[in-house]
């Protein structure tokens, strides 16, 4: 129970109850769901939670660099969603802003910023494959007009990507979501996690509930 008999409500601290600490075991169990080659060592899996990776990247590149990146990573992902939007009605992406999703010009700067402030709830590392996880409880996908990287879920996989192509790690980008099994339904049928399935970029057995996780720490060979 909470403090004054008041249970948090938060993605964080769910988080941390299911995360911190995860057992070897666990972490081993988790990622080959998610779809790492059985064999994996336990001292080959990172885990880091909160993540600001380019935030806290040591050697700081600068819009520039980053604005590289993106245009050639994703240069076409502005007419993905406009196209997404346009064949998927009624319940859609909001129509994109002018300077959604275009890293040229003087929105370099901003790009830059957003990448720096992106978060990732969950991150855990192999040698091949980086796992980003959206953790989710009451709060929706989040999508802010305002940035250039607007919608959440796009975000943090625009992040990742350009982070390990920045580094030099020629690592395997791997979405996942955990969220309230009574909502898992819900959840595929999101916007965001749609687009993202539709790319690729997410699969549909990476959603999932927080009683999987559960179960992994109590029986990972199962």
């Amino acid at each position: 129970m909470g403090i004054l008999g008041i249970e948090s409500r938060t993605e964080n601290w769910k988080t941390v109850q299911h995360f911190h600490g995860l057992p070897d075991e666990a972490k081993g169990c988790l990622v080959q769901k998610l779809g790492e080659p059985a064999g994996i060592l336990a001292g080959e899996i990172s885990l880091e939670l909160f993540w600001k990776g380019v935030r806290d990247y040591a050697d700081k590149p600068g819009p520039e660099q980053m604005a590289e990146i993106y245009n050639r990573r994703f240069s076409d992902l502005r007419r993905k969603v406009i196209d997404f939007r346009a064949t998927n009605p009624p319940h859609n992406f909001q129509p994109l802003k002018d300077h959604n999703y275009v890293a040229t010009g003087e929105n370099q700067d901003a790009l830059c910023r957003n990448l720096q402030n992106t978060e990732i709830d969950i991150v855990l590392e192999t040698p091949s494959r980086l796992f980003i996880g959206e953790a989710k409880h009451e709060s929706k996908f989040g999508g802010e007009g305002k940035l250039i990287l607007v919608h959440q879920l796009i975000r943090r996989y625009v992040t990742a990507t350009i982070l390990a192509d920045l580094i030099g790690k020629a690592k395997q980008i791997v979405p996942f979501v955990v969220a309230d099994g009574d909502k898992l339904a819900s959840v595929k049928n999101t916007v965001q996690v749609k687009f993202m399935l539709s790319k690729g970029w997410l699969k549909e057995a990476d959603i999932l509930p927080w009683d999987a996780i559960e179960k992994m720490v109590k029986n990972p060979t199962s």
